[in-house]
């Protein structure tokens, strides 16, 4: 009879031990999300949080969407404006552009490829958070043609390399 006793408590010792050990792992958990909610709720980055951003936040999204891209060593300029890396040891030169009622027109447009043409750079990508005028998409044929690499980048397309970059940030974290 004290046999079967003692292995009842040991049986019921090693149960005990297992609920513990599952409640501190819980505990622990719960600590190191520094009082976040398990359950937090995330919503989808859009047009309208672009739009609120300061172009210092701007251009550090574009800083490490180019890092992403496989640009290297992207620096701010001074005047929170434009974003110089390097690919394959060619220097491109980011211009964040300030619109006209959501539209980069084709004067803004000029003055940065004249810009680039005055620093001799070859490689440029043009971002807005807004759009262009449909002349400036007509335009870029004939700059390619001219010897500079230009890529445009409209508010659309910001925000989903922007959501795509977020992703990513929250599953390295874990937060998915």
């Amino acid at each position: 009879m004290d046999i079967i006793r003692d292995f009842k408590f040991m049986i019921s010792f090693f149960i005990l031990c297992i609920v513990v050990n599952k409640i501190l792992g819980i505990f622990a958990v719960i600590i190191s999300k520094e009082g976040a909610d398990i359950r937090q709720v995330y919503r989808l980055f859009c047009s309208s949080d672009l739009k609120l951003m300061k172009n210092e936040e701007v251009l550090e999204y574009i800083c490490s969407i180019l890092e992403d891209l496989g640009y290297k060593n992207p620096v701010i300029a001074e005047n929170l404006e434009e974003v110089l890396c390097y690919k394959d040891n060619s220097p491109t030169v980011v211009y964040l552009l300030k619109s006209v009622d959501d539209l980069v027109d084709l004067d803004i447009f000029y003055s940065i490829i004249g810009k680039m043409k005055s620093k001799k750079l070859k490689k440029g990508i043009l971002i807005t958070k807004g759009g262009y005028i449909p002349q400036c998409y007509k335009e870029i044929k004939d700059i390619r043609n001219s010897g500079i690499d230009i890529k445009i980048i409209d508010g659309k397309e910001l925000v989903k390399l922007i959501r795509k970059n977020i992703e990513k940030d929250m599953i390295s974290e874990g937060a998915v």
